[in-house]
């Protein structure tokens, strides 16, 4: 992963998914990590952040180890030992406890990192996951602001918000002085422990989620992102227009984009 632009395709009984990962125009080099999973159950995407290549450190380490938590085997050993939720299928909850296992893990595996070796600018990533389980369940989960949306029946719907200075002075009623939209309030890594937003629904077939960077949503505006979304042909041609649109618009970030659609 190591080249300017990363392109992955996966095709499965229930998926097709398409990611594209640049550097952008600006930047030296690409601190954002994308997966997808060669059977099609889950995407994982990280932007990478700190100083000199640590950000790329950072994001590489947490997909690694996540990509290990989500395997089918996993999945079913989380099943033998977990406890019925009313109204949360057994397999979404077993996901939900491997999820928060995972986020700590890869936590503590970069807060580790950054403690033991003295950085002075701890290295992190935010995050954001999605996976897919039997009868069209989709569970995602998210630290700070990479984004999920899904595209269903013409229409773009957010399904994360992001963990922002901004995004929380606009809850509180944008009440004083207006912070820039780049500054994280949460992230893997630079603290002790972190917890992640997760979430699930009942998915159907033809929906379109599509992650991302906040090196895309930054540049392309949501009614952009949904009228690329309508006109494209097919999810790799998706993926790759939306990074077009977002170099066109002055990439100034790495841009990642994953998009699964459910078949």
């Amino acid at each position: 992963m190591d080249d300017l632009r990363v392109h992955i395709k996966v095709e499965s009984e229930h998926l097709d998914a398409a990611g594209v990962s640049d550097t952008g125009l600006y930047r030296d080099e690409n601190q954002d990590t994308i997966y997808i999973d060669e059977g099609g159950r889950f995407a994982l995407l990280a932007d990478g952040m700190g100083g000199h290549d640590r950000g790329k450190e950072a994001s590489r380490t947490i997909i690694s180890i996540l990509r290990e938590f989500f395997q089918p085997e996993k999945i079913a050993g989380e099943l033998r030992d977990i406890t019925a939720v009313e109204g949360v299928p057994a397999e979404v909850n077993g996901i939900f406890a491997l999820i928060n296992k995972g986020i700590r893990k890869s936590n503590y595996a970069v807060y580790k990192k950054n403690t033991e070796e003295g950085i002075e600018r701890f290295m992190g990533a935010t995050l954001v996951g999605l996976i897919f389980s039997l009868d069209y369940y989709v569970t995602w989960f998210h630290v700070g602001d990479s984004r999920l949306y899904r595209f269903r029946d013409n229409a773009l719907t957010p399904l994360t918000l992001d963990h922002s200075a901004y995004m929380e002075w606009v809850n509180h009623g944008s009440i004083g002085e207006e912070p820039t939209k780049n500054i994280v309030t949460r992230a893997i890594g630079p603290r002790e422990g972190v917890i992640p937003e997760i979430r699930w629904e009942k998915g159907k077939p033809g929906d379109i989620y599509m992650l991302c960077s906040d090196g895309l949503n930054d540049m392309v505006p949501d009614n952009d992102i949904s009228n690329i979304i309508t006109s494209a042909s097919s999810v790799n041609g998706i993926a790759v227009n939306l990074l077009n649109a977002a170099l066109d618009a002055g990439g100034f970030d790495n841009i990642s984009i994953l998009v699964c659609k459910l078949i």
